[in-house]
């Protein structure tokens, strides 16, 4: 996670994009191929792309859908 820098003087913070996926994770918010996800239900800027999986804040996207698993736990934790 970290920050992107387009141009001078603006800056995209706790963002992570995944070229091989179409996933950008910025901030709060999912895009997967162009296509707004809804909004997660957990604050906070752990975020972690493995594939095409997303983990954000102790959730997990499954089907367009959050849900809290144990694996978005361990990746939110460790």
């Amino acid at each position: 996670m970290g920050n992107i820098q387009i141009g001078q003087g603006n800056v995209i913070k706790n963002s992570v994009i995944s070229s091989n996926s179409g996933v950008a994770v910025i901030g709060n918010e999912v895009i997967i191929n162009g296509v707004k996800m809804p909004p997660c239900p957990a604050k906070g800027h752990n975020s972690t792309i493995i594939g095409d999986k997303v983990y954000l804040n102790g959730y997990e996207l499954v089907n367009g859908k959050w849900k809290k698993t144990l694996r978005a736990l361990w990746y939110k934790w460790f």
